[in-house]
């Protein structure tokens, strides 16, 4: 049976991964492109406090939070996060050897292994994905299989739409096919992720 203050407490939960990623990317924007990030942490952070406002006033009406199943979360959510520091370790495993062999003067321009960097974002937003999926066994909450399966979809697209960005911009060429993946990856994931706290933050049929 789904609840509403369990529907609060994951609109609160993935509200809180929109942010982060809408944050991670303010970094990655261009000056021009910049606000949108920003927009996405403020309309997230709204979407975290009505959440947390509507979970306080509905915890009476009945949750499937229980301290057993906080014992779970915990544990999956800690194997989950061990998972997602190995594959990324995993990826920059090469670079990190290649810096640590090399001289001093000659670090800064070390490649080997460095191509395969763009991927850690792609891969912690697949891990995210799960990491929704996980939220929506432990909560009970449906509708955030959804978001999930919507959020590893974002976290593929981001790279052909990065490619074809870079065919139509002017000059051709001028920022890597990464370059404009990676902020893709994060407006995309915390767009994905807005939208699924927005949706399950309505009360349940």
């Amino acid at each position: 049976m789904e609840h509403a203050s369990d529907h609060a407490l994951a609109a609160t939960a993935v509200g809180i991964l929109a942010i982060l990623w809408f944050a991670w990317t303010v970094r990655h924007s261009g000056p021009w492109t910049r606000l949108v990030p920003y927009v996405g942490v403020a309309l997230s952070a709204v979407v975290v406090a009505l959440g947390v406002l509507a979970a306080v006033r509905a915890w009476p009406d009945g949750t499937v939070v229980t301290g057993r199943v906080v014992s779970i979360y915990v544990a999956a959510l800690l194997a989950h996060g061990v998972l997602t520091r190995w594959c990324t370790g995993l990826i920059a495993s090469r670079y990190r050897r290649a810096v640590a062999a090399a001289k001093d003067d000659a670090k800064a321009g070390v490649t080997t292994g460095k191509p395969r960097l763009h991927l850690i974002p792609t891969v912690v937003a697949v891990s995210t994905a799960i990491q929704v999926a996980i939220i929506a066994n432990t909560l009970d909450v449906a509708g955030l299989y959804l978001g999930a399966a919507a959020g590893l979809l974002a976290a593929v697209l981001a790279w052909p739409l990065g490619w074809a960005l870079r065919q139509t911009a002017r000059p051709r060429g001028h920022r890597s096919t990464a370059a404009l993946a990676h902020p893709l990856t994060g407006l995309l994931t915390g767009a994905v992720l807005l939208g699924t706290a927005a949706w399950v933050l309505l009360p349940p049929p």
